[in-house]
C-alpha cells in the first residue's frame, strides 16, 4: 500500500480527526498565503485555520483545545513584535505537553533548530516556503508513519509506567522498523538503565548520539547517568550539548554547578553569566526564577556569586513589586552571613520602599542592625514590625527568641518575658529560653515597678488620681553590654 499523500494527511487530520491549526503571527503576508494554501492545495473551509496576533490568547485557545480532545497543530513565529518567541514555546510545552509546533523563521541557525527541538518543537520552516513545503512540513508534524509512531507511543507508554522489560522489547521493535532511529535507541537505553545495565544504557545513548547528533535526548541522559556516578565525563557531556544548543540558560547551570564541585569558581561565574544573558535575550519571563536557582546552587559554595546575581536580577528590574521581595530577603541574608550588614540594611531600606507596612521586612532590618552592634536602632526595627502586626512572629521560635533576647540584653526583662514563653509553648524543651526566662524574672523581680520601662499604647498614669510629683533624680545610663551571639 503506497504511504499517504502530505495532502492527505492533513485532509485526514482535519476531517475525519476534527483537528484544526492555530497560527501565531503578526505576519499578515504569510496569514493570507496560509489560508490559501490550505483553501487551494486541500479545499478546507477557513474556521479550521484559527489565526492569533497574542501570543497569550493562542495559549488559552490551545489549553481549551486540549480540554475539549480537539486535535491541534500551531504555527508559530520565531520573533513576534521583534521579541523572541520563546517563552510562548516554553509555556505551550508545560500546559501542553502533547501539542506539535511548527517554528517560522526567516532564518535557521543550528543553534537555534537544536534549542527549539529541546524545547519540544517538531519542524522548522523557513520562509518564504512553496504551498507544497507548508503542507508537507503540516503533515510531517501531524502524522510521523503510522506504525513507528504507535510502537513509540507504546514504548514511552511502558517507560512512563516503570515497566521497562517491556519496554526494552517495545524498544527492539522499534529497531526492527527503523535501526538508526535515534529516538529508539534513547528509549532502549532508558529501558536499560530502569533495569539497572548501566554500562549497556550508556552505549544506547551513545548510538543514539552518533545516529542524530542534534537530537539532544541522547547527550542529556549520558550526562545525567555520569552525573550520578560523579563522573567528570558528566561535564564533558554537558559541554557539548552546550556547544550543540547554546541558548538553554538551564543548561549552563548544571555546567557550573559541576565547575563548583570541582573549585573552578572562575569557569562557573562564566557560565552562570551567559545562562542569565541567554534568558535576559530568549525568556525574559524566566529570569527571575532562573536566578533562584543560581542562587540555589552556589549559595552553599560561592555566597558571594549568589549576591552577585541576585543583586543583577534586582536591578534589571524596571518596575518592582511586592513579588520580588523574596529576592530582596535572600539578598539580606546572603549579605548578612558575609557580615556586610550594612549593605543589607540598605537592600532592606529598598524593599521598604515597596512594602513599607511589612513587619517581616523591618524584622530583618533589626536583625542586621543587630549584627552591626547597633543595638538601640535594631530594637526601633523590632517594635516597628510589632507595632505593623503584633503577632507577626507567632509560631515561630528564631524569631520570638530574637526578640527576646534583644530586650532582655539590653536589660528591659518585663518586655522580653512574653517571647520567651511564646517560645516555650511551642518548644517546652528549649533549654536557651528557659535560662533567658529565668534570668528575666530575676531581674524584673530584683528591681522595683518604678523601674519598669512602658511601651507608648500601654497606660502609664491613672489622670484621675494624680499623685504628687516626685522630685528630680539624675537620668540613669544605660551600661553597655556585649552583642548577643545568634
Amino acid at each position: 500500500m503506497p504511504p499517504e499523500t502530505a495532502d492527505a494527511v492533513v485532509r485526514r487530520f482535519i476531517e475525519k480527526d476534527g483537528g484544526v491549526v492555530v497560527y501565531v503571527s503578526d505576519d499578515y503576508g504569510f496569514t493570507r498565503a496560509l489560508r490559501n494554501m490550505v483553501s487551494r492545495v486541500i479545499g478546507l473551509r477557513g474556521e479550521v485555520l484559527l489565526p492569533y496576533t497574542s501570543m497569550d490568547a493562542a495559549v488559552d485557545k490551545c489549553v481549551e483545545l486540549r480540554e475539549q480532545d480537539i486535535p491541534f497543530v500551531v504555527f508559530i513565529e520565531r520573533m513576534i513584535d521583534n521579541r523572541p518567541s520563546t517563552d510562548f514555546i516554553i509555556r505551550l510545552s508545560r500546559e501542553c505537553p502533547e501539542a506539535r509546533m511548527i517554528v517560522l523563521t526567516w532564518e535557521a541557525t543550528q543553534e537555534t533548530v537544536a534549542y527549539f527541538f529541546e524545547l519540544g518543537v517538531s519542524r522548522v520552516l523557513v520562509k518564504p516556503a512553496s504551498a507544497n513545503k507548508v503542507i508537507e512540513e503540516l503533515a510531517a508534524a501531524i502524522s510521523p508513519p503510522m506504525e513507528l509512531r504507535r510502537q513509540m507511543e507504546h514504548c514511552r507508554s511502558l517507560l512512563d509506567a516503570h515497566n521497562y522489560v517491556a519496554a526494552l522489547a517495545a524498544s527492539d521493535r522499534i529497531l526492527s522498523l527503523r535501526p538508526d532511529s535515534a529516538r529508539g535507541l534513547a528509549m532502549r537505553g532508558d529501558a536499560l538503565m530502569g533495569t539497572g545495565r548501566v554500562d549497556a544504557a550508556v552505549q544506547a545513548y551513545m548510538a543514539a548520539h552518533e545516529a542524530n547528533p542534534i537530537f539532544m535526548a541522547p547527550l542529556a541522559k549520558l550526562a545525567e547517568a555520569f552525573r550520578d556516578m560523579e563522573d567528570e565525563r558528566a561535564l564533558a557531556y554537558l559541554k557539548e550539548l552546550d556547544t550543540l544548543s547554546p541558548l538553554n540558560p538551564e543548561r549552563k547551570i548544571d555546567i557550573a554547578e559541576q565547575h563548583l564541585r570541582q573549585g573552578q569558581h572562575e569557569q562557573a561565574e562564566r557560565y552562570l553569566d551567559q545562562s542569565v544573558q541567554a534568558a535576559e535575550r530568549e525568556t525574559r519571563s524566566m529570569v527571575g526564577d532562573l536566578t533562584e536557582r543560581i542562587v540555589d546552587a552556589v549559595s552553599g559554595i560561592a555566597p558571594d556569586l549568589a549576591v552577585k546575581y541576585l543583586n543583577r536580577v534586582i536591578d534589571t528590574k524596571r518596575v518592582l513589586g511586592r513579588d520580588d521581595l523574596v529576592h530582596f530577603n535572600r539578598l539580606g541574608i546572603l549579605l548578612r552571613g558575609e557580615g556586610r550588614w550594612a549593605e543589607a540594611v540598605e537592600v532592606y531600606r529598598k524593599a521598604l520602599t515597596i512594602a513599607p507596612e511589612d513587619a517581616v521586612i523591618h524584622y530583618n532590618m533589626g536583625l542586621a542592625h543587630w549584627e552591626g552592634l547597633e543595638r538601640m536602632t535594631a530594637l526601633d526595627c523590632f517594635e516597628k514590625a510589632l507595632d505593623i502586626d503584633p503577632d507577626f512572629y507567632a509560631g515561630s521560635v528564631g524569631a520570638a527568641l530574637n526578640i527576646g533576647s534583644l530586650y532582655l540584653d539590653l536589660r528591659y526583662p518585663d518586655d522580653a518575658i512574653p517571647f520567651f514563653e511564646h517560645v516555650l509553648s511551642l518548644d517546652p524543651e528549649n533549654d536557651l529560653a528557659h535560662a533567658k526566662l529565668d534570668q528575666a524574672r530575676r531581674l524584673v523581680a530584683s528591681r522595683p515597678e518604678s523601674s519598669r520601662r512602658y511601651r507608648q499604647d500601654e497606660k502609664i498614669l491613672d489622670l484621675d488620681n494624680l499623685p504628687e510629683p516626685p522630685k528630680k533624680k539624675k537620668k540613669r545610663k544605660r551600661k553597655p553590654f556585649t552583642n548577643l551571639e545568634l
